[in-house]
């Protein structure tokens, strides 16, 4: 197990970005893997890719996340087409961070896979009902966020991969944190 980095996840708007920058604020390397995935969905490599497997997500010769996302998130054959081309790019980049680094580095996991078993992981959860407030707030559609939940892990799943913080307020989530990194970095 990779002892350079620690993976965050959970289910979608179960708050790992909040996570992630109270981490950032203590001090931490952080990295945002949808980020790092948004940079090499720009490549020419993978805009040839997505002009053969998901034609409809090019707009304007560039690649549509929001398109993109709306085809792989009701099919998953085609999001595995999608995870397959773009995770072993992701995680070349992501070894090359983390090797660059000093200390631990911090990485924001929106779809985990198989990662939880290279790296320890911090699962962030909350009650879907919850989840889905927020994001609604953020603007998604109802049939988006619904899209996204079916498409993930069932909550048993998330429980099982790695130390879970429950997310249910702000205070509590900071506090939880600080207990996690004082234990990991004892």
């Amino acid at each position: 197990m990779n002892n350079k980095a620690v993976i965050i996840t959970g289910p979608i708007g179960s708050g790992k970005s909040t996570a992630l920058s109270i981490i950032k604020e203590l001090g931490y390397n952080t990295i945002d893997l949808d980020k790092l995935s948004g940079t090499i969905l720009k490549s020419e490599e993978s805009k040839e890719f997505c002009t053969e497997n998901f034609p409809t997500s090019i707009v304007d010769n560039e690649i549509s996340r929001k398109k993109i996302a709306d085809i792989v998130f009701k099919n998953k054959s085609q999001l595995e087409k999608l995870e397959n081309f773009l995770h072993p790019k992701i995680m070349n980049n992501l070894n090359e961070i983390i090797n660059k680094n000093e200390g631990v580095t911090f990485v924001e996991v929106s779809a985990p896979k198989k990662i939880h078993k290279d790296f320890q992981t911090m699962i962030i959860w909350s009650p879907e009902e919850q989840r889905i407030k927020r994001l609604q707030t953020r603007g998604m559609e109802l049939e988006d966020i619904k899209n996204r939940i079916n498409s993930q892990p069932k909550d048993d799943w998330w429980f099982s991969i790695g130390n879970v913080i429950k997310n249910e307020n702000l205070n509590n989530l900071k506090t939880d944190i600080i207990d996690f990194l004082n234990n990991l970095l004892k």
